[in-house]
């Protein structure tokens, strides 16, 4: 005989019913939304600053992010061929040798290991993101919330106590030379970076006295900034002037002098006027010539200036 089941018993079954729906979605609402904020973030390349638009964007796996091989070195500088699964980059004097599918590398000659082995993304080698700073020497920053991945190049620099040769780019006279007058001298061989070749160290004339009764003429000279060959932008510079070597036109000023004052060549007195101010500017590296006679000094284009580096040079 069936039994029939009351109003209240039908109510407290459905009411469980309902009690379940609503406890599920409670469960499950939150659940959602924690896997919506766990979302890996969109990911993107910058280069230097700028944005990289890439074919195949970096991809995340296993923890890591790959980048595209070809796109990045490319824009690094290198070289990449392929050929049967191994990939082969060289940038200027350094080479990268990597293999689909193994964390093995050689980097200029020597042996290493990739965090994660590269691999095929489509017709694209995916190579780790950190294995470009270690190959390449590039510096490489990733923000993880934001998915922004900037890659750099590192700027060479020039050590501080370098020595600099160069040439004056002008002729310059105690009678003649104002203060503030611009000043340049041209980079001369040997060259103590491949990015100096051609460049221009840019100076003023910090003091000028010409010649007159009782007083020797004088001429004050400082270089602070380098051009590079081809480059418009003036990069600062903190050197000093060690020597002028004044290079005569004729010999008739040495007679004069030799005359006048009973010397002979060697009448040019120089003095390196220093400073203890950090990232030395203006009158730091300054340098005075002077004579020791009654007529105004000239200092001829193409005498050459020796230079030494008294803050790191960054070129870029």
């Amino acid at each position: 005989m069936p039994v029939n089941e009351s109003p209240t018993m039908i109510s407290l079954t459905l009411g469980r019913r309902a009690a379940c729906v609503a406890v599920a979605a409670f469960v499950i609402v939150p659940f959602t939304i924690a896997i919506a904020s766990a979302a890996p973030p969109s990911y993107h390349v910058l280069f230097n600053g700028q944005y990289l638009a890439l074919a195949q964007p970096p991809i995340e796996r296993g923890g890591r992010v790959f980048v595209p091989m070809r796109a990045i070195f490319e824009k690094l500088g290198a070289g990449v061929a392929y050929d049967n699964g191994t990939i082969n980059a060289t940038a200027g004097e350094k080479t990268v040798q990597v293999k689909i599918g193994s964390n093995q590398a050689i980097v200029s000659g020597q042996q290493t290991y990739l965090d994660a082995a590269p691999f095929m993304q489509g017709s694209t080698t995916m190579v780790p993101l950190r294995f470009v700073s270690e190959a390449l020497g590039a510096t490489v920053e990733y923000d993880a919330n934001s998915g922004a991945i900037n890659i750099a190049t590192i700027k060479p620099t020039v050590p501080a106590g370098t020595p600099i040769q160069a040439a004056l780019g002008q002729d310059l006279s105690s009678k003649s030379a104002v203060v503030g007058q611009l000043i340049s001298a041209k980079v001369l061989q040997p060259v103590p970076d491949a990015l100096l070749e051609g460049a221009t160290i840019i100076g003023k004339v910090i003091q000028a006295s010409p010649a007159s009764q009782g007083r020797n003429p004088e001429l004050e000279l400082s270089f602070n900034g380098v051009r590079l060959a081809g480059s418009s932008a003036t990069l600062p510079m903190s050197a000093k002037i060690l020597k002028i070597s004044i290079t005569q036109k004729s010999n008739a000023l040495n007679e004069a002098a030799g005359a006048a004052a009973g010397m002979v060549v060697g009448n040019i007195i120089g003095k390196w006027l220093g400073t203890n101010a950090g990232g030395a500017v203006g009158a730091a590296g300054g340098y005075v010539l002077t004579q020791n006679a009654k007529q105004d000094l000239s200092v001829p284009a193409g005498s050459q200036v020796s230079l030494q580096l008294l803050q790191p040079l960054t070129l870029k």
